[in-house]
């Protein structure tokens, strides 16, 4: 029994869509490089453009995220004012 929002990764969320990234993975160098992106648990989100790449905006920053590392970001989607 799950009793916590869905966590499912970015890259199957939709235009559009807003959450919250609670999981990164991946190797250490990759897990760096996307937090000096502005990519950490925590950094609310919202999906500019569906496709590969996905343009996500974090902090008021856009990002394009490679299909590769859209699967390795975790998100609670729609949970923004749940988890913040």
């Amino acid at each position: 029994m799950n009793c916590g929002p869905e966590v499912v990764p970015i890259e199957i969320l939709q235009t559009g869509e807003t959450g919250v990234i609670v999981d990164v993975s991946g190797d250490d160098k990759t897990v760096s490089r996307l937090a000096e992106m502005g990519i950490r648990c925590g950094c609310e989100f919202t999906i500019k453009r569906k496709d590969c790449p996905t343009l996500i905006t974090v902090n008021g920053h856009d990002i394009l995220l490679r299909c590769g590392q859209a699967a390795m970001i975790l998100v609670s989607a729609g949970a923004a004012s749940q988890l913040v």
